[in-house]
Formats: structure tokens, C-alpha cells, sequence
């Protein structure tokens, strides 16, 4: 305040007479000191963090981890059953596994015009059954049938006869046993739904050699067979129980004989749906499907590095990279490889079957159907340790459990009252 009333003072008393020998020039004025900007009491003299995000996790990485964001994967499973009929779902060509290419085809399963399909009985029985075992909530007494537009080296037709919006069975639960390494004990995994489909052609891929290049070959002899596709709620959240999921369901599916559930045979498959998300949040993230897992130790794997390819992107600010695909299970790696990009809904074009009417189910029907279903094994004596089926009043079961694999197989025997006499019941 001072020094600017000393320069007003020297401007209104005019130009400074200049000392004798002493050339003219400006008049310099006194430079003011730099004003400081008044801190604030609540401001901090410490270096404020990046902002973190709950996408990316917290930008500064500090001394321990307890300052990262811990991320969950969401995991749901479609799994595909293939029925053991003796023909395939809507015409009459055998269903068998391990014969010779293309030799089990007709002009219905290969979609020739002016062909019609018949849906088998014995596919709907089987598929009520399975419904039934899945505690299904719904069971649809009508039900439709409907084309899903895909084109495919292995499906012929250039369609797929499936169940839209009205699926056969909705609701139900299924109770996995969970490993120890999980916690252990048992947690209810629920169904979304259960429905009637049918297979598509098996393709052999052969890579390039060389000059030559790479080619497939198609097999149409599994194409029309009778599927039932069971979608899983998004309970899971690790490949360890991924696979007691799938084992579970296995043991299921062998126990109401209606499949036999081999996976080597692609009797029964597993898609898994992963998505990884920050632990509280209730949005999920972008889900990443994975095929090709020809053992239940195959998908624990796939679906472990997948969780971690998904958290390490995030972690790395590559969330936006994660995209909906189809990815494959390489086992010779140990990776999962990127396929195809995942279809919509909107780019299967369902429509209503034209050429099969509903699906009407009587009560007798189902009545029929849950009379001669076995006794379930969450509900047998003893059959939730063992795995086998129960006794009956004509027979009795033996275990034989093999010493390098823990699952139970099981043969029937004659009961000691109906063996000859002198000969040991074998």
C-alpha cells in the first residue's frame, strides 16, 4: 500500500529534474511485490490421487493391494443334453454315435423342400422328465415351436427348429455341492429355462499344411438330433463350481436315463457365459461365451484363465476392449482363442415354426411321465455319498469305484435268496 501511494505521489509532482550531465529518459516506476493468492484453511499441502473408476480400479498403485478394487466373475451356463432316442427329433433316421459320415440322413434332416417334420414322442416324454427333475416351476401344458436363423457350414438347413418364448419348462434350481476350496457345502444354482431343440452337424477342422491350404469336413449325422437346452441363472462364480455344476448335472441327466451325458461324445455340452465386474456392483459386465471344453477339468481351466484375460484387461484401462464373442478353449495352449463374434437376438430372426403345430401336453401325459421317473438321488437313502441308484425289492447294486478316478459305477446282481444252491451270488 505504501509503494502505490509513493508512486501516485511521484506522478502528480511531475518529471524529476535531470542532474546536470545526465541524458533524459523514462520515468521507471517501483515494481510491486507479487501477491500471494490466500490459501484456504481446509486445503491439504499433499498431492491429491487420480480419481480411480470402478471400471479401471484406482489409477495410483499404492505399497499393498488393499487400495485395489476386487473384481467377481457372473456365470451362467447353457448346457446342451442330447436325448438317447433311438431316431432323431422330428423324422426317423437313427440316432447313433460312431458310424460313418453322412450315412444317417434323410431329406427331412437335411432341409430338402416340401419335407415336413414329425416331432418324436418319445422326445417330449424325455424332455417332461427332465423338467420334472430340475423342479421345474413352470411346466407348459402348450408350448410352440420356432426357427432360429443362423447360417453355418453344419446346419443344413439354414435354420435351427427350436423354443423361443414359450419354452417347455421355466424356473426350477439345481443343488451343487460346492469344493472345500469355495467353501464348501451345498448352494442351490436356479434354472432359467428348459427347452426342446435340435442338434446341428459335428465339422473336423484341418489347418493348412504349407502351401496347402486349411479345409473342414462335415458330418451331418448328428444334425436334427434331439436336444433339450437348459439355461442356468447367473449363480456361479467360480470354475470349480462351474464343474460340480456340470457334474451334477451329468449325474442328473444319467440318473432319469435320458441321456448318457458324454462329454468326449458331445452327448452333453456346456457353454459358459463370463463376465467379471467390480465386488457390489449389481450392473453386470460384457459376458464372453466359451465352447469347446471336452471335460469337466477342461472348463474349470477355461473358465479361471478367462476371468483372469478379463480382470487383467481391466486393470490395464482395456475394459472398453472386452466385446460379446464366442471363444474356444485351446487345451494344447491352455487359452482360450477368439471364434466369432457373438449373434444377437435380433440376427436369428425367430419366427413361429410353420410345418409343426403346438406342443400340447395332457395331464395324463405328464402323469405318465412322473410315474415312471426313478426316485431322485437329493431324495434317495444314501445316494447323495455314493452316487448310485437305490435298492429295489429285485435287485440289489455293488460299487465298484476305480482307485484313479472318484466316479461310481455301478452293476446289478442277483440277490443272495434267488442264487443257485452250492453257487455264490455273483
Amino acid at each position: 500500500m505504501a509503494a502505490a501511494h509513493a508512486t501516485a505521489a511521484m506522478i502528480r509532482a511531475g518529471p524529476t529534474p535531470v542532474p546536470p550531465g545526465r541524458r533524459a529518459g523514462p520515468i521507471r516506476l517501483p515494481r510491486r511485490a507479487p501477491t500471494r493468492a490466500a490459501t484456504p484453511l481446509h486445503a491439504s499441502k499433499t498431492k491429491t490421487k487420480p480419481p480411480s473408476s470402478p471400471e479401471t480400479g484406482d489409477a495410483s498403485k499404492g505399497d499393498g493391494k488393499a487400495d485395489e478394487v476386487q473384481f467377481e466373475a457372473v456365470i451362467g451356463i447353457e448346457t446342451h443334453v442330447q436325448l438317447n432316442c433311438r431316431t432323431k427329433a422330428f423324422c426317423r433316421c437313427p440316432s447313433v454315435y460312431g458310424d460313418e459320415p453322412n450315412t444317417h440322413v434323410c431329406p427331412t434332416c437335411m432341409g430338402y423342400p416340401g419335407t415336413y417334420p414329425i416331432l418324436s414322442e418319445a422326445v417330449a416324454r424325455k424332455a417332461v422328465q427332465l423338467s420334472l427333475g430340475l423342479n421345474a416351476t413352470t411346466l407348459r401344458r402348450r408350448s410352440k415351436f420356432d426357427r432360429k436363423q443362423y447360417f453355418y457350414p453344419d446346419l443344413p438347413k439354414g435354420y435351427q427348429i427350436s423354443q423361443f418364448d414359450e419354452p417347455i419348462a421355466e424356473g426350477g434350481h439345481l443343488d451343487v455341492v460346492i469344493p472345500v476350496e469355495d467353501g464348501g457345502g451345498t448352494k442351490r444354482i436356479g434354472i432359467t429355462r428348459a427347452h426342446i431343440e435340435e442338434d446341428a452337424g459335428k465339422l473336423t477342422h484341418f489347418p493348412a499344411k504349407g502351401s496347402e491350404p486349411g479345409y473342414a469336413l462335415a458330418d451331418y449325422n448328428r444334425a436334427g438330433v434331439a436336444l433339450v437346452e437348459i439355461v442356468s441363472e447367473p449363480d456361479l462364480r467360480t470354475g470349480r463350481e462351474v464343474a460340480a455344476y456340470g457334474a451334477e448335472m451329468r449325474r442328473l441327466v444319467r440318473y432319469l436315463d435320458v441321456g448318457d451325458g458324454n462329454l468326449s461324445e458331445g452327448a452333453m455340452r456346456c457353454d459358459v457365459n463370463v463376465s467379471v465386474r467390480p465386488v457390489g456392483r449389481e450392473r453386470f459386465g460384457t459376458k464372453v461365451e466359451v465352447k469347446n471344453m471336452n471335460s469337466f477339468n477342461a472348463m474349470s481351466r477355461a473358465i479361471d484363465f478367462e476371468i483372469d484375460r478379463q480382470t487383467a484387461m481391466i486393470r490395464e484401462g482395456k475394459g472398453d476392449d472386452i466385446v460379446q464373442e464366442t471363444r474356444t478353449w485351446d487345451e494344447g495352449r491352455q487359452c482360450t482363442v477368439s471364434m466369432r463374434k457373438k449373434e444377437g437376438l435380433a440376427d436369428y430372426r425367430y419366427f413361429p415354426e410353420p410345418d409343426l403345430p403346438p406342443l400340447v401336453l395332457e395331464e395324463s401325459f405328464i402323469d405318465e411321465c412322473a410315474s415312471s421317473m426313478p426316485e431322485l438321488p437329493r431324495s434317495a437313502n444314501g445316494t447323495r455319498r455314493s452316487g448310485c441308484p437305490p435298492r429295489t425289492s429285485r435287485c440289489s447294486w455293488r460299487i465298484r469305484t476305480s482307485w484313479c478316478t472318484s466316479t461310481p459305477r455301478w452293476r446289478r446282481v442277483r440277490p443272495r435268496s434267488s442264487a443257485p444252491t452250492g453257487s455264490p451270488a455273483t
